[in-house]
């Protein structure tokens, strides 16, 4: 298909890219360890110019001025939402390609509308709404979804050089890493999960090109498993709570037994 192979193009291009000088000094890299929470700090703050908010209306225009470190920021500040859910984020995004592969391109549309009310960064579903736009010839909607997706897998790029744990690429949901890899002309031989040295979950893909050159592509998604752990455990209290409530109520409600003499010997 013609967008993907030149999604590649472009994305090969990239990688291959040196870091761009600024003027005075070459930009610091981001350091996931280091700079995760303080990129969340600043996207919470609505004086910032990294405010999700902020960024994300941007982002949803088109805005050409949007760095690759800010469309990043704003993927980091949304680890905060609370519609950040990783895994019902996965499954809609399983349904929706499972309809793409499917050929029902207005479904695919129909779905993706609905999750982006609540979730606006989803690589796959921006890839998956471009290719049914332009399958159903309707051109501008295509690049329009192509152009955001590909504002995500550049921040992703910029984020790290992805080939060992230290610079793993960030990944805002749990499967972005294998959504990423065909997209740079990559074909996925085995994936996996591991820790990192520093303490950080990440998801690690062998993958091999046209060449048959094979590379270990590395992705943290520490964040995205915090999360989940989170929501168990807050899943995990409110069960406890409706519980403790349930028996309080059954307990005040029940009459205190008698006790009956016990006859003696």
């Amino acid at each position: 298909f013609k967008l993907m192979k030149w999604i590649s193009i472009v994305v090969t291009c990239l990688l291959a890219m040196p870091t761009v000088k600024a003027q005075t000094a070459a930009p610091v890299a981001f350091d996931y360890r280091r700079d995760f929470k303080a990129i969340v700090e600043k996207t919470q703050d609505r004086s910032s110019e990294w405010y999700y908010q902020k960024l994300l209306i941007r982002f949803l225009n088109n805005d050409s001025s949007l760095t690759r470190g800010e469309t990043l920021a704003l993927m980091i500040g949304f680890t905060e939402n609370p519609h950040y859910k990783p895994l019902d984020i996965m499954e809609k995004e399983t349904e929706i390609f499972e309809l793409s592969k499917a050929a029902e391109f207005q479904e695919v549309i129909n779905k993706s509308r609905v999750l982006f009310q609540t979730v606006p960064l989803s690589m796959l579903a921006l890839r998956e709404t471009s290719i049914a736009y332009f399958r159903l010839s309707k051109k501008d909607s295509g690049q329009y979804f192509a152009a955001l997706n590909d504002r995500m897998m550049e921040a992703m790029i910029y984020s790290g050089k992805g080939k060992k744990p230290e610079t793993a690429f960030f990944s805002l949901g749990l499967a972005d890493g294998e959504y990423f890899i065909p997209n740079i002309g990559y074909e996925i031989e085995k994936k996996d999960t591991e820790w990192s040295k520093a303490g950080d979950f990440m998801e690690v893909i062998d993958a091999v090109n046209d060449q048959a050159a094979k590379t270990r592509f590395y992705f943290v998604i520490q964040h995205a498993k915090l999360k989940i752990d989170d929501d168990r455990a807050n899943e995990m209290n409110n069960k406890k709570k409706k519980s403790t409530k349930k028996k309080s109520s059954k307990d005040k409600n029940e009459k205190p037994v008698e006790e009956k003499p016990q006859p003696g010997p």
